[in-house]
């Protein structure tokens, strides 16, 4: 049995990683997906929270395995850097972007305070509109990960069919890392793989690589 924390993404809630936390559950693991700071609410939240205290949320459940899914990607492989876990599983993760960051900036700099937010995927909660702050702190707070720390291994899964972060940013984040990496591609999926079609190969895939991490 592993403890196994699952972190969802920008806007989202701990809703969208349910369906993996009951596969896993199932399993026999005992699993734990909150609600970051911040989120499940009004997008307003969003405002007053950000990277610290998204990571101080998740690392007050101590965990085997850290699973997450878009930011909650970025923020498992920044807890893997400090060695708080033995494995770590990213879905459709962001890569480290500073052109992104300069992106949000200069839209900052023109007045803008919101963006729109990615259609839902069916059955999700989240935020249809996000702060910019929020965006910057996810963009920055990436860029802080040492990846070279991450020395654990890696399940990397990318959404062929992703709308939100192009599948090639898995490329960048798999070359950073200094662990062993295995790499998981559903093709019929999009973002948010955790509530899409392929959401059973997903489980099976985890649960195979908690039982033994470093096998590709």
């Amino acid at each position: 049995m592993a403890r196994i924390l699952l972190l969802h993404g920008l806007g989202g809630t701990g809703a969208t990683m349910q369906p993996l936390a009951d596969g896993l559950t199932a399993a026999g693991h005992l699993t734990h997906a909150p609600t970051l700071p911040g989120h499940g609410s009004q997008p307003e939240q969003l405002r007053d929270v950000g990277w610290v205290d998204w990571l101080t949320a998740a690392e007050a459940w101590p965990a085997d395995v850290i699973v997450g899914q878009s930011m909650g990607g970025s923020l498992a492989l920044a807890l893997a850097a400090r060695g708080t876990c033995r494995a770590v599983v990213a879905i459709n993760p962001p890569a480290p972007d500073p052109d992104a960051v300069d992106g949000l900036q200069w839209r900052q700099s023109r007045g803008h305070e919101w963006v729109d937010g990615p259609p839902l995927a069916d059955g999700e909660e989240g935020y249809t509109r996000l702060p910019i702050d929020a965006l910057l702190q996810m963009a920055q707070g990436s860029l802080l990960t040492v990846s070279t720390a991450v020395t654990v291994p890696l399940l990397l899964v990318t959404s062929a069919l992703d709308e939100v972060v192009d599948p090639f940013s898995a490329d960048a984040v798999a070359a950073g890392v200094t662990g062993p990496v295995t790499r998981l591609r559903l093709e019929r999926s999009g973002h948010v793989a955790t509530l899409g079609p392929e959401c059973h190969l997903l489980v099976a895939a985890v649960i195979r690589f908690v039982a033994t991490p470093a096998t590709p």
